[in-house]
């Protein structure tokens, strides 16, 4: 089954702290690419605002693309997710809203984890990889 990337993922990729982890979170991240990696719409406005400031808007956007083209699949939040994330955030009110539509789709089967070393996942229970 496939992975679900946190905004998380596509910021490390990009923005790496070391070129050891470039190399390691490239090659990470094409693997999860190989097995479907899905990007949830939230995560791509989310890459957006983060990134857009230090890449352009459509540098932001050509990454994106580029992900989509090598095989990452972005999906909708559809009213299954939300209703998941709302029950989520019923019992774990200081977690962001955006975590919790992701991690929606791993409690709805969509995915069998989330792509991040983010702890709010692990708060939601939900099982996580990282690279």
């Amino acid at each position: 089954m496939t992975g679900v990337a946190d905004t998380r993922l596509f910021l490390s990729l990009e923005f790496p702290p070391t070129i050891d982890a470039k190399k390691r979170v490239e090659e990470f991240t094409q693997k999860e690419i190989a097995k479907h990696l899905l990007a949830p719409s939230i995560v791509l406005t989310e890459f957006i605002k983060v990134a857009g400031p230090r890449l352009g808007k459509e540098g932001a956007k050509t990454r994106l693309r580029f992900l989509k083209e090598r095989g990452m699949r972005t999906v909708a939040l559809e009213e299954e997710e939300a209703l998941v994330a709302g029950d989520l955030l019923l019992s774990h009110k200081d977690v962001p809203t955006a975590d919790a539509l992701i991690a929606s789709f791993v409690k709805s089967g969509a995915a069998e984890y989330v792509v991040t070393d983010d702890q709010h996942y692990r708060t939601l229970g939900v099982k996580t990889k990282w690279f």
